[in-house]
């Protein structure tokens, strides 16, 4: 009967062990900044709000030419970026986000064609303001209907 008892525990244990594990890589692996938009449906003129929570060990730094795109799912399910002209200036960092900060900007929505749309943001992980941007990855806003 006792060595009945020390297996069961020595396995509850074990189990209990992996589970941790498990966790603490799903957490690691959660790692990444999260965009957010303030509603799920806009029109033309609404005043667009989005938060950046920045999840991140590194700053998270924009493009001072385009720290956003605008992207529209077509009939095929896939993602198109709107026209976008040639950036005139040094495309230079112009903001970032802190470790474990969040940042919230605003602006205008522009005229955009009626559809499913979001954000693409290109990032720069690691970098500081004033240096030249370069894009380490993107990130993706929630998805919004434009109406």
């Amino acid at each position: 009967m006792g060595n009945k008892v020390i297996v069961a525990v020595g396995v509850m244990v074990l189990v209990l062990i992996i589970i941790i594990f498990a966790i603490g890589y799903g957490a690691r692996n959660q790692e990444t900044a999260i965009v957010l938009t303030d509603k799920t449906e806009y029109t033309d003129g609404d005043i667009f709000k989005v938060k950046i929570e920045n999840n991140l060990k590194k700053n998270v730094c924009f493009s001072s030419c385009y720290p956003y795109y605008l992207e529209k799912k077509n009939q095929k399910t896939e993602w198109e970026s709107y026209d976008y002209s040639e950036c005139p200036n040094t495309d230079l960092i112009e903001k970032c986000v802190e470790p474990r900060q969040t940042k919230a900007f605003e602006f205008v929505l522009p005229v955009l064609r009626e559809g499913v749309h979001r954000l693409a943001i290109p990032i720069c992980v690691g970098c500081n303001s004033s240096e030249t941007f370069r894009e380490d990855q993107w990130l993706y806003s929630n998805e919004f209907i434009v109406k």
